[in-house]
């Protein structure tokens, strides 16, 4: 099942003279919120679950795991690529995990129903326990995927802008780091964070508190104004290499070594790290000797999984696989950061009597997503929680 050209514009934003308030403290911690979250964001956005490098061979598959629904992505006999529920059409087990390679067929591990790469049930063990069953019509369930300059990407019930329309927006500037030619690169990282995907989310969104929580970053890079935010939750921003080397070895080495992938980029563009956020959840990063996918998806009110992918260009030389080498210890070093950070701040949201302060300027895209999530789920304008069990009526006499 393939994308269709939704007709839900995307746009570039005014510019915050001001910004207006944060969430209200209640939305972090409330679980018959996160279940009208989750319908609202995840269910109805494209989440990236790979790239082609990945699905070169018949049989090669990825599973993308988001709370209570799970995806295969495979490569069919035909070499096409499709996506798939990851549940067996007979008693909804879960048919398999992680990626890799299932040749054939897909066989469910319960009771041994086996379905083509292509999604059509091939055969059920004991046939003469289903006299009367038609094949034809018990396939894997179809999900919609769109591949886009080679990052694959699906979406669960179809909602949303297409990735197209989306990432087309800066399609200029993606375009420079040649992503269809890229590379497997080390497995997934995956981490579970004591926090609720808001304030995980919120992070990921401003800049404002690299200075203090992460220093290595202050210390090499700064932010430039070629920043723009798009309607439908999507900005962009570039970081560009400090003139000032690092004092720190590992640091001023990356940016010695920065220009050693000129011969990649015109004019010098490749010195720079292109960061891009899509609401509700995935940071796509692309820099000259690396791809980084940074996602995130809600467990529970309080705990969110965290996805750190990465993918290579081709053909790198000595040099670029050392500055590849150092951005990776420096992705590893900030995602530790963040997450100290905004645990404890899922600690704060819950001091009694505590009153949220204003948000910088420098936090609009943070306040932009707010007032998305006051948009598509009008409850959250409420300064307070509406009574246990009555979140969902409520909403809906809002909206």
């Amino acid at each position: 099942m393939s994308d269709r050209n939704d007709a839900v514009e995307v746009k570039p934003l005014p510019s915050y003279e001001s910004v207006g308030d944060a969430l209200p403290l209640w939305t972090y911690g409330n679980e018959e919120l996160l279940e009208l979250e989750y319908q609202e964001f995840f269910l109805n956005s494209w989440q990236m679950v790979g790239h082609v490098c990945d699905l070169q061979q018949p049989g090669d598959f990825i599973t993308l795991d988001m709370w209570r629904d799970s995806v295969i992505v495979v490569c069919g006999k035909d070499r096409v690529i499709r996506a798939f529920l990851n549940v067996c059409r007979h008693r909804a087990m879960r048919l398999l995990d992680g990626q890799g390679n299932c040749g054939n067929a897909i066989q469910c591990p319960y009771h041994g129903w086996t379905y083509r790469n292509d999604g059509s049930l091939r055969g059920v063990t004991q046939a003469e326990n289903f006299p009367d069953l038609d094949k034809s019509t018990l396939g894997l369930q179809e999900v919609r995927l769109k591949i886009y300059r080679g990052h694959v990407f699906v979406n669960l019930c179809g909602g949303g802008a297409s990735i197209d329309d989306t990432l087309g927006a800066i399609s200029e500037g993606i375009d420079l780091y040649a992503p269809e030619t890229y590379q497997p690169h080390r497995q997934p990282t995956f981490e579970v964070w004591d926090c609720n995907w808001k304030l995980a989310w919120d992070n990921y969104q401003e800049n404002y508190h690299i200075p203090i929580g992460h220093p290595c970053l202050h210390r090499m890079v700064e932010s430039t104004d070629e920043g723009v935010e798009f309607s439908g939750g999507f900005n962009y921003g570039y970081f560009a290499m400090r003139d000032k080397l690092s004092k720190v070895p590992q640091e001023r080495r990356y940016q010695e070594l920065i220009a050693c992938t000129d011969h990649r980029f015109p004019d010098g563009k490749g010195r720079k790290w292109l960061q891009l956020a899509l609401d509700p959840n995935m940071g796509i990063e692309y820099y000259p000797d690396l791809f980084a996918l940074f996602q995130i998806f809600p467990l529970a009110v309080d705990k969110t999984l965290v996805k750190l992918a990465t993918y290579s260009p081709p053909n790198l030389s000595a040099e670029e696989k050392e500055l590849q080498t150092i951005n990776l210890a420096l992705l590893d070093e900030v995602n530790d950061q963040d997450k100290m950070l905004v645990e404890r701040i899922q600690r704060g949201v819950n001091t009694t009597g505590y009153q949220p302060g204003p948000l910088a300027q420098e936090e609009s895209s943070v306040y932009s997503f707010h007032e998305r999530v006051r948009e598509l789920i009008p409850v959250t304008r409420l300064s307070e929680a509406p009574l246990r069990g009555t979140l969902h009526q409520t909403n809906a006499g809002l909206k």
